[in-house]
């Protein structure tokens, strides 16, 4: 049997796919070892994706818990804030009668004051009369003194000459 070129060409490429078996083969390998390559980076990634859920679950946990704990405050602060506007509706209502009995207070005491300074006017103008009439009562006294002398000068006289 003789050699035909095709022969010699599929034996060639069988050749040729011989040796690509091969390199495919020690590229499977190393793709398949745990410790350099695929299989180390899927191993590796598979532990990031486990490491990345744990802590998402985690996260997930604590923002549940920080979400519940801030509606509580929330509803604290609402509280807070009904007491707050309460007190300032009290105290508005407070200082406006405060301020009606303050006006009411001042309105007495100006009556008050008035009327005190009427009778202080009343009770000076008597004052200043009685001390016009003490002020004038020695003369007075001393004119009625004069003209009684001329009423009872003849019991002068009299006394006078006994005497």
């Amino acid at each position: 049997m003789p050699v035909q070129p095709t022969d010699i060409a599929i034996f060639l490429v069988s050749f040729a796919a011989c040796a690509y078996c091969i390199v495919l083969s020690r590229r499977l390998k190393a793709l398949q070892n745990t410790r350099d390559g695929l299989g180390a980076t899927i191993m590796a990634l598979s532990k990031s994706v486990s490491a990345v859920s744990s802590a998402t679950n985690e996260t997930r946990q604590q923002t549940g818990e920080l979400a519940t704990r801030l509606t509580t405050l929330m509803k604290e602060a609402e509280e807070s804030y009904q007491r707050l506007e309460e007190l300032k509706s009290t105290l508005a209502k407070s200082e406006d009668r405060l301020a009606r009995q303050i006006g009411a207070a001042r309105s007495e005491m100006d009556g008050m004051l008035n009327d005190v300074m009427e009778r202080s006017a009343e009770r000076i103008m008597e004052m200043e009369r009685l001390i016009r009439q003490l002020e004038s009562a020695p003369a007075r006294a001393y004119s009625r003194a004069n003209n009684t002398d001329f009423l009872f000068e003849e019991d002068d006289l009299k006394t006078a000459k006994r005497t």
